[in-house]
């Protein structure tokens, strides 16, 4: 029997090592947000060291792909996740507000050669209206991503100001599941570090669930068993930022990240 897959499921079969069948992703589109922050300033340097690590992907900003690309444009390169909306949450507000908006469509990203995007799905914003259009934001972007067969990963969090900053397992786990049934590929979502509900989280989301690193820890030791933590109950794999890419080194802190995931 011939198993039949969809465009979109090639792409996102793209996104994970054969081997393992993890995938290990270094997370650049915070400075989207942040602005140049340290060991981010000069960002084509930072890319640069990003992918001579060999990650499986790399999230990244519209303006960031356009000024980096000629580094992914090589088969040996990591595949590129562009960043499509602007979540003004947490420290990231305007203006003491919350707010949500798409900054690019499924169609524009892959013009520019994404091979899948990514958006978020929060939980707890401060105004319930703000929820339901970023509900309704990700449902439309993953009709979109259908429509041109493109992956969707939801970053799917409890980072509203309603939920005051609380890491909690069974919204965690909410919140993805919602993200899955409107139409998500992958599921980017927090761990809170306990392995019950890590197992909890992956069984209850039909979609394979990627875990986020969050601040930077400065702690290689911590960072490696929060991830085999993440991993051995459950996780397909780890969308990294800062825990990857803010060090002195970067390849090295994003090889080490690799070797964990992958016992390579």
């Amino acid at each position: 029997m011939t198993t039949v897959f969809s465009s979109s499921g090639l792409r996102v079969g793209r996104l994970f090592r054969r081997d393992t069948g993890l995938s290990c992703m270094v997370a650049f589109d915070r400075t989207l947000l942040a602005g140049p922050v340290e060991h981010a300033i000069d960002a084509r340097r930072a890319c640069e060291a990003i992918v001579a690590a060999g990650p499986e992907a790399v999230l990244l900003s519209p303006g960031v792909l356009k000024s980096c690309g000629d580094l992914f444009a090589d088969n040996r390169a990591p595949r590129v996740v562009l960043r499509i909306d602007y979540p003004m949450v947490g420290d990231f507000t305007l203006a003491g507000e919350e707010h949500h908006r798409m900054i690019a469509t499924p169609a524009q990203a892959q013009a520019m050669g994404a091979d899948a995007v990514v958006m978020c799905l929060i939980s707890g914003y401060d105004d319930p209206r703000r929820e339901a259009d970023n509900l309704e934001a990700v449902a439309k972007t993953a009709r979109q991503c259908e429509a041109i067969g493109l992956p969707l990963i939801v970053e799917a969090v409890v980072w509203g100001s309603r939920e005051g900053g609380r890491l909690d397992g069974e919204r965690i786990a909410r919140v993805a599941r919602i993200a899955a049934e409107l139409g998500a590929d992958l599921v980017k979502a927090q761990f809170t570090g306990e392995a019950e509900e890590m197992r909890a989280l992956a069984d209850s989301c039909p979609v394979p669930v990627l875990v986020l690193g969050g601040a930077a820890m400065n702690d290689d030791e911590a960072l490696a068993r929060f991830t085999r933590d993440a991993l051995a109950n459950g996780a397909r794999g780890v969308i990294f930022g800062r825990n990857a890419w803010q060090r002195e080194d970067t390849t090295a802190g994003v090889e080490q990240l690799i070797e964990i995931v992958h016992g390579t």
